[in-house]
């Protein structure tokens, strides 16, 4: 009894943590350019940022993916 003791509490404290990778969204060349026209007719900053910190994300989704 002992022994089982041990084992269960031994294997509670692995440092091995699974965290899934969200999926990345895969946009066609259509969609990414009527984006860009939208942008260029009427470039907003907030709009920017936004772009910014989503192109951040994507980067991140696609390096979580590479580890996995």
């Amino acid at each position: 009894m002992k022994w089982i003791i041990l084992a269960l509490t031994l294997t509670s404290c692995t440092s091995v943590q699974y965290v899934p990778c969200p999926v990345l969204v895969h946009y066609t060349k259509d969609d990414q350019a009527r984006l860009a026209s939208e942008i260029q007719k009427s470039p907003q900053p907030e709009t920017m940022r936004w772009l910014g910190d989503y192109v951040g994300l994507r980067d991140q989704v696609r390096a979580c993916s590479a580890i996995q």
